[in-house]
């Protein structure tokens, strides 16, 4: 997008928010609730019994482990392609020509040592 053809109008913006005027009384800290005009008023969100309580509270567990499972799994299947590592001391020469090779073939320096030792493998019958 080019930004010389931008221009305000191509932007929504919100309109300010009004600010709640304070109360008349402000040593008031405690806010009261309305007194039910009659004896039979519901609560406002009715209380799980205990059962609904146990239920929502083991289909949460499992929701939980489930889904801990899955990342676990999924962070095997992606570990699963670097599993082994090989630590080699080379001397100077070597590592010196192994930098070479792989700046001329335009590799990295493990993907040469990998083909060098599938090739070597390879020949001696392994």
């Amino acid at each position: 997008m080019n930004k010389m053809g931008l221009d305000l109008k191509d932007f929504s913006i919100a309109s300010r928010r009004v600010e709640a005027k304070p109360a008349a009384t402000p040593n008031t800290t405690a806010v009261t609730a309305p007194a039910p005009t009659d004896g039979n008023v519901a609560p406002m969100l009715p209380k799980p019994n205990e059962q609904q309580r146990r239920e929502t509270a083991e289909a949460r567990a499992v929701a939980q482990e489930d889904v801990r499972y899955s990342l676990k799994n999924l962070k095997r299947t992606k570990q699963r392609d670097v599993k082994f590592f090989v630590n080699i001391a080379l001397d100077y020469d070597l590592k010196a020509r192994l930098q070479r090779a792989a700046l001329e073939n335009d590799l990295k320096m493990t993907a040469v040592v990998k083909a060098a030792l599938g090739y070597y493998l390879a020949e001696n019958g392994y």
